[in-house]
């Protein structure tokens, strides 16, 4: 590993022929360097002596490794968290915490990590998954407990937020929501 050419601790294209057999090589022979990712290209030609030399790449080569790039993407790890709601989690949305358990398996309560849509496994509880690499950074947090606390939104109806018990109290308009942020962010 390293920070060369197509992550290789190779930082010139010659060392990338190194080591070879001079009575195969002719004068004017090309050889073309080009990274798997279509990084870069570079274009290396020997002489009389069978020694190779950089030259400018043609057109084609920098086409070819602009094509390449374009088929590219860039390696990402998938990170996935999988956990679950406990009866503290849900007690403070409904007055009977298995009602909201089953209105989420119902389909009536959707389930988001940081505004990302989890997998509801089936069966009891709600235990999920989410995807943390579409997740904002540094969503989670810990207690001292110790316990990773995620940001569990459920967003349903307003009627069946009533129906489960909810705090009516509580609610707000979205719009009134907005204006006290807009608020707050004026001051700063």
């Amino acid at each position: 590993m390293g920070q060369g050419w197509g992550g290789t601790p190779v930082e010139d294209p010659l060392e990338a022929v190194r080591e070879y057999d001079r009575t195969k090589i002719f004068p004017g022979m090309k050889v073309l360097v080009l990274e798997t990712s279509g990084q870069q290209v570079a274009m290396l030609e020997a002489d009389e002596k069978g020694d190779f030399h950089r030259v400018d790449a043609p057109k084609r080569a920098k086409d070819l490794r602009d094509l390449i790039a374009l088929n590219s993407e860039p390696s990402l790890t998938s990170a996935l968290y999988m956990g679950g709601c406990g009866g503290s989690a849900r007690a403070g949305k409904a007055q009977n915490p298995v009602k909201l358990t089953q209105a989420v398996h119902d389909n009536r309560v959707k389930l988001t990590l940081g505004g990302v849509p989890a997998y509801v496994f089936p069966g009891g509880g709600i235990n999920f998954i989410v995807d943390v690499g579409k997740m904002k950074w540094r969503s989670f947090t810990w207690v001292a407990v110790p316990a990773v606390v995620a940001p569990i939104e459920y967003t349903m109806e307003k009627r069946t937020f009533v129906e489960l018990g909810g705090p009516v109290q509580n609610l707000r308009l979205l719009s009134d929501i907005k204006a006290e942020e807009e608020r707050k962010w004026n001051k700063q």
